[in-house]
């Protein structure tokens, strides 16, 4: 993929690190109460993303080799999540998202390098905000709806994430 447009398409879509991937499920679980709460989170790990993704593809030429040396990699992973974090932490969040982190990890281990970290972090950021309003949307439909007394709440919410990332399998190629 060499073009950015066909890496945002597939990091919003088939590669969401929230469904397909798992990460930032204490975000899904914690801010998707209403949808302003859940934009605001998202717009934050976003960001969060964005900063990470630059600082990370600013930073990589510092450590020497061609390939990137595996406990150099992690330990410019430890220290962007860090400055990422600190600014989360000031925004009011009480915990390093896993989705951020997880992001570096896949731009570090899969080879991207250059401009596609930015492409990259803006897919799975805009993929991140949107399954974080939408869940909250679905969120407020499932308090309104007949459900078993066993599975109000969060197992009806992490059932409807299962599905909807399945269907979002549907779209990999």
């Amino acid at each position: 993929m060499t073009n950015g447009l066909e890496v945002l398409a597939q990091t919003v879509v088939s590669g969401n690190l929230l469904l397909v991937y798992g990460l930032g499920l204490y975000v899904l679980t914690r801010y998707t109460k209403n949808v302003r709460e859940a934009a605001a989170a998202g717009i934050t790990v976003f960001t969060g993303m964005l900063v990470g993704s630059v600082l990370l593809w600013l930073c990589a030429p510092i450590i020497p080799g061609s390939p990137v040396p595996k406990v150099g990699f992690y330990l410019l992973v430890g220290l962007v999540a860090g400055l990422v974090a600190s600014g989360l932490l000031k925004q009011g969040y009480k915990a390093v998202d896993s989705a951020v982190v997880g992001l570096l990890l896949l731009l570090g281990s899969g080879g991207v390098t250059g401009v596609q970290n930015v492409w990259m972090a803006l897919g799975a950021g805009l993929g991140f905000f949107l399954v974080l309003v939408v869940m909250a949307s679905i969120r407020r439909r499932l308090e309104l709806a007949p459900i078993p007394k066993p599975l109000r709440g969060l197992p009806i919410m992490l059932i409807t994430t299962g599905l909807l990332a399945i269907a979002l399998l549907g779209f990999r190629f």
